[in-house]
């Protein structure tokens, strides 16, 4: 849950440390070969990937509904499965690709009142929203494992024509805020070490309007 923009470079390491959302070497584990740098390690590459597939995701949808649109327009046939299949795919793509979202800390933020706090109170602030996000999804993972588990025992399905599984749709929710947990707790032992190593930001520029020149804001001083 990024709440400020990024400027190249960091206060108390190199210049170009940091980067428009890229990981810097800063926010890495010092020793690459411990278990937790190869478990950090995993949780992204995962995260990566599920959002690589959510990406195909989105992609499929558009195709789908651009044939459902071709089948009942053009050929005059009935669509009784495209919808509900787009439907599905763009789920997939906002729950399980929201933890390659935290990857980049590129949800949606509100810094209104965070860009006028000094660096250090600043990183404790996004440290706590960090944590608190982070027991949020591990909340609604305990309760959608069971909402999705009961789906599949029961053999539940959609009542529309096409009538696939619900057990389906149902996985999407339970695996993403439980992968979504885990990059929470990559996103929180990174602002721990930017506190302990002083390797956060100096100064901050709004996020929404990072890109609009603001009269009197003009310059970097």
């Amino acid at each position: 849950m990024e709440t400020a923009g990024r400027r190249p470079g960091r206060a108390g390491g190199p210049p170009g440390a940091g980067g428009s959302g890229n990981v810097s070497t800063m926010d890495r584990p010092n020793g690459s070969g411990t278990p937790w740098a190869r478990l950090e390690a995993a949780i992204e590459a995962l995260s990566r990937f599920t959002g690589y597939l959510g990406a195909l995701a989105i992609l499929a949808a558009a195709l789908i509904v651009s044939e459902g649109v071709v089948v009942r327009k053009v050929l005059g046939w009935s669509a009784t499965w495209q919808i509900e299949l787009s439907v599905f795919l763009l789920m997939y793509a906002c729950f399980v690709g929201a933890a390659y979202a935290q990857t980049r800390e590129g949800h949606l933020n509100v810094d209104l009142l965070l860009v006028y706090f000094r660096p250090r109170t600043r990183e404790y602030l996004l440290l706590g929203a960090a944590v608190l996000s982070w027991i949020l999804c591990g909340v609604i993972a305990w309760y959608a494992w069971p909402m999705w588990w009961e789906a599949l025992v029961e053999g539940e399905r959609s009542e529309s024509l096409w009538g696939p599984p619900l057990w389906i749709p149902y996985l999407f929710l339970p695996v993403g805020m439980s992968l979504l947990f885990l990059q929470y707790l990559v996103t929180i032992a990174r602002r721990i070490r930017r506190i302990r190593e002083r390797a956060y930001e100096s100064r901050v520029v709004r996020s929404e309007l990072r890109d609009i020149e603001i009269p009197g804001e003009g310059g970097d001083g």
